[in-house]
């Protein structure tokens, strides 16, 4: 009888903690005595990994953040080689967070063999630090049908296991129940004004969206507002930004898969929520401003056509991206307006946004990931450690 394999996992941020929990059980429903150890959160802890560290309570928002908890990662880093060391996993997996990764794979990749959950966007980057992969990455399983053709160019070898937001966001009810629950009339037209996780990011980009909404009401009266409050934002950052409003919003308590299914159309700062958005449906813009440093250095380093992943996805501009100077509410009120009035236009978005969810393949993402896992160690011999 052989003994149960040993997988060492490596999760940075809350997204990845996640990912790491639902792997975590499925590999379990493939192989119930793996044994599970590594840096991750509360999340994978739940589902049965022994955690080291966890990173999720610190992970940073910026630069600023990065240089403040540098001597924090740096001990993190170094005592993670020496577990890996001790704990002779059969594998190691490392899920998103490339700054970290990337650099641990290259210290530990003798110790056992490394696959890698959810690719840094190297294709993003004009293919910076591929290297490291080709030598330290035994496998890549990506989440982007793109990023598959991308690693089999560079001879990485890759398998697209389909995206894992396709399992996050459940079924939901229909538009109309939720909009009856929250109260919007029929004639009334909802939009939402999504403005990210971090507070700097509701900070920069709140305001701009409240005084879009502002221009769009005088032109549209029958429209009404909403927000989602992020838990990682302090209530207070939220409550001092709509007491400035020249507009009144409305932050209901209800989840927020449901409140942006229930709006007519939304602004949406650039991140995750785009695409959640695409696959909800709701037609929106994308926004993104950063510091002038961040996004002059950005500019400088990304060599892809478009910020938002839904544009990339289709190889097309489906969304209208506001960036930085364009982000101003008076353009967006007017191309919001323009939009609005145009069921034309709404119709050709949800159905661009139909054939991206195709493009993403069917749910299971974290099952077929598990699998390639546990086929991967059941092609390998059985060793009594690694070196």
């Amino acid at each position: 009888m052989t003994a149960p394999k040993k997988i060492f996992l490596v999760a940075c941020e809350a997204s990845g903690d996640l990912h790491g929990a639902h792997l975590i059980s499925e590999i379990r429903k493939l192989a119930p005595g793996t044994v599970f150890c590594g840096v991750g959160g509360a999340k994978m802890q739940a589902a049965g990994m022994r955690v080291f560290h966890d990173m999720t309570k610190i992970s940073a928002l910026g630069l600023g953040d990065v240089l403040r908890n540098y001597f924090k990662y740096l001990e993190i880093f170094h005592e993670t080689i020496r577990n890996i060391r001790k704990e002779k996993p059969d594998a190691i997996v490392l899920i998103d967070s490339p700054a970290f990764n990337l650099r641990l794979a290259k210290k530990i990749s003798a110790n056992a063999p490394v696959l890698y959950y959810i690719s840094p966007q190297l294709w993003a980057w004009g293919k910076r630090r591929i290297h490291i992969v080709k030598k330290h990455i035994r496998e890549m399983l990506v989440i982007l049908p793109f990023e598959k053709d991308f690693y089999e160019k560079e001879g990485v070898a890759v398998k697209f296991v389909g995206h894992p937001l396709l399992d996050a966001i459940p079924e939901l009810p229909d538009a109309a129940v939720l909009r009856s629950q929250l109260g919007i009339s029929q004639e009334q037209m909802a939009i939402g004004l999504f403005s990210g996780s971090r507070e700097k990011e509701v900070r920069r980009i709140l305001p701009v969206m409240l005084k879009a909404a502002s221009y769009l009401q005088k032109d549209i009266p029958e429209t009404v507002f909403f927000i989602s409050r992020s838990a990682n934002v302090r209530p207070e950052i939220y409550d001092t930004l709509l007491q400035a409003s020249p507009v009144k919003v409305t932050c209901p308590e209800t989840p927020f898969y449901e409140l942006v299914k229930a709006m007519d159309f939304a602004f949406v700062a650039s991140g995750t929520a785009t695409l959640e958005a695409t696959l909800i449906g709701t037609p929106f813009f994308l926004l993104y401003k950063a510091s002038w440093s961040t996004y002059l250095l950005g500019k400088y380093l990304i060599k892809v056509p478009y910020l938002g992943l839904v544009n990339l996805l289709a190889d097309t501009r489906v969304v209208p991206e506001f960036i930085q100077q364009d982000a101003h509410p008076e353009t967006l009120a007017h191309e919001a307006r323009v939009f609005l009035r145009s069921p034309e236009l709404h119709e050709k978005m949800r159905e661009e946004f139909r054939e991206v969810k195709e493009k993403l393949g069917e749910k299971g993402a974290s099952r077929r990931a598990a699998k390639e896992i546990f086929d991967f160690l059941d092609r390998r011999p059985q060793t009594t450690g690694h070196s």
